[in-house]
């Protein structure tokens, strides 16, 4: 990361630590963030990740942090629009024609753009659901993820 480019991250953080969850959540509001410079490694794919610092996402929340897909996600697709971030469709509507509509798509469907001879991972032509098992399976046995079980009880 360059100097200014740190620069321009430690000022946006600053601006951005005097805004409330509430405020950085709304889902109204225009979203805000800055480019850090510095890029993460897709293991699915190799392809080189942007990272972002954007206020709409909380540290409170889950991680704090996120790997946008911001055609399938509504907050993260406002977000690569504006900052005109590439958006990569991987989900199909089964009951559509695939185009882009102008907004994220969050529902299920059968998966595309999605494989790699890298990575082992060829999950296109699968539903949603079975490749969202497929991914978390083979996170798990190559170390890029590991399987969690969680109860949905007392929430």
């Amino acid at each position: 990361m360059s100097l200014s480019q740190r620069e321009s991250v430690e000022e946006y953080k600053d601006l951005a630590s005097r805004k409330s969850d509430l405020e950085r959540t709304e889902l109204q509001k225009e979203k805000t963030g800055v480019f850090s410079g510095c890029y993460a490694q897709n293991p699915a794919n190799g392809e080189a990740i942007p990272i972002w610092v954007a206020d709409y996402v909380l540290g409170s929340y889950g991680t704090g942090a996120i790997m946008a897909v911001p055609a399938h996600d509504t907050r993260d697709y406002e977000f690569a629009t504006k900052y005109d971030i590439p958006i990569c469709w991987v989900v199909k509507p089964d009951d559509d024609d695939f185009s882009d509509s102008g907004k994220a798509y969050e529902g299920e469907g059968s998966i595309l753009n999605s494989s790699s001879s890298t990575s082992g991972l060829d999950i296109n032509g699968l539903h949603s659901k079975v490749a969202a098992s497929k991914v978390i399976e083979w996170a798990d046995t190559t170390g890029n993820g590991k399987k969690r079980y969680f109860s949905l009880l007392g929430c």
